[in-house]
């Protein structure tokens, strides 16, 4: 029997055993009726019985089988994303949205089969083209799911850290009143200035939030170039590392001509993470170097430091936020938040600025390089031009 006629004649007790099992993938807290349960279901299964009345090329067939025709059943996509929104607004979580994908599809079989008695070719077709229609209606609900939880928790990031600065700011503004203070002893003052640095170390950590969720909801990040020294933004970010960290040591050279137009602001947390991270990764009592030079077109920056190799496979997610590997999670030291967010931010700071990163690490050090035009490509969107992040083991 032809499946999309049987689709259309069974289609009512199959969306029961669907309704059915949705329900028993819900939290004692959730109440939906059948009717919520089963809604996308029906149309779902009939949009797949058309679907399968179109005559098909065996190209066709093999670019789908690929997935490479996504677009190939507009109302089988349509529906499916519409039944992954529902989903979400729901409670359901991706495995349950999966499984029921996985329990509709063995439904279907399972009665089908119960009606032919000799399987043929053109059964066997049959099922493959069912196979291949269900695995689109996967695909896409599946994929709208995830974009669906990435949004809310991008979300989520920015209001906390939009939210964290008014109490922040009381804190940093109260401490510097208290070192303003007279009356403190001296064990108060390195009290009040531990309080001091560790609230400038989460204003960092808010800052690279806030322009973390700028950019996972498409906007670039926004750059102001104006004629600058880099020499001169890398020597106050050096200052103020170094303050911040008085049991390291952080050796700056400069060399060559290092004028440009940049955005001053950005490219010093660009370098600022960049030290940051190899004083917190960096072997104790090893000093952090930072070299910088410049050519014709372009100023590179480059800062080493001493320790362990990064492994291969924490290299792959190195400038990707949300990711830590279980070993650079471990190894982290106190001062970072191991959200990954300060170097996916200083990647995304060079791509503003038409520029590249790349990191090698070997035995011995670990090196973090950025290369920036000295002056910014005027292209609104500039990663068209920007030659991919590099990661080269050494």
């Amino acid at each position: 029997m032809n499946i999309g006629f049987f689709l259309a004649q069974q289609v009512d007790p199959i969306v029961d055993e669907w309704a059915a099992f949705a329900h028993t993938r819900l939290p004692a807290s959730h109440a939906f009726t059948h009717r919520e349960l089963a809604d996308h279901a029906k149309v779902l299964l009939l949009a797949i019985a058309a679907d399968m009345e179109q005559s098909q090329e065996k190209s066709d067939q093999h670019d789908k089988a690929q997935g490479n025709k996504p677009e190939n059943a507009p109302n089988v996509t349509r529906i499916a994303r519409g039944h992954a929104e529902q989903r979400f607004d729901q409670g359901f979580s991706l495995d349950d949205l999966l499984s029921e994908f996985r329990a509709l599809r063995a439904s279907v079989i399972r009665r089908w089969t119960k009606h032919i008695h000799d399987a043929c070719s053109e059964d066997l077709e049959q099922l493959t083209r069912f196979g291949e229609s269900m695995d689109q209606a996967l695909s896409e609900s599946a994929s709208l799911y995830s974009k669906k939880v990435d949004d809310s928790r991008n979300l989520l990031l920015g209001v906390l850290g939009h939210d964290l600065r008014t109490p922040l700011g009381v804190v940093q503004m109260s401490a510097q009143y208290l070192l303003r203070a007279d009356t403190l002893t001296g064990g108060q003052t390195k009290a009040v200035a531990r309080i001091l640095t560790a609230a400038e170390r989460m204003r960092g950590m808010v800052r690279d939030i806030l322009d973390f969720t700028q950019t996972a909801f498409g906007v670039a990040l926004p750059i102001t170039p104006i004629p600058a020294d880099f020499a001169v933004i890398t020597e106050n970010i050096v200052t103020e590392l170094a303050a911040l960290h008085p049991d390291s040591t952080i050796a700056l050279t400069c060399e060559g001509d290092l004028s440009g137009r940049w955005d001053c602001a950005r490219v010093g947390q660009m370098l600022a993470n960049l030290i940051a991270n190899a004083v917190q990764h960096g072997s104790a009592g090893e000093p952090v170097t930072v070299f910088v030079d410049g050519d014709n077109h372009d100023v590179r920056v480059r800062v080493t430091n001493a320790g362990l190799p990064i492994p291969a496979a924490a290299r792959e997610n190195m400038f990707t936020p949300l990711r830590q590997s279980p070993t650079v999670e471990a190894e982290r030291r106190a001062g970072s938040s191991g959200l990954g967010l300060g170097l996916y931010i200083t990647k995304e700071i060079a791509v503003a600025h038409g520029g590249v990163v790349e990191l090698v690490s070997d035995d011995e050090q670990t090196t973090f390089s950025v290369r920036l035009p000295r002056i910014p490509p005027l292209a609104a969107d500039r990663r068209a031009t920007n030659p991919q992040l590099s990661t080269k083991p050494q």
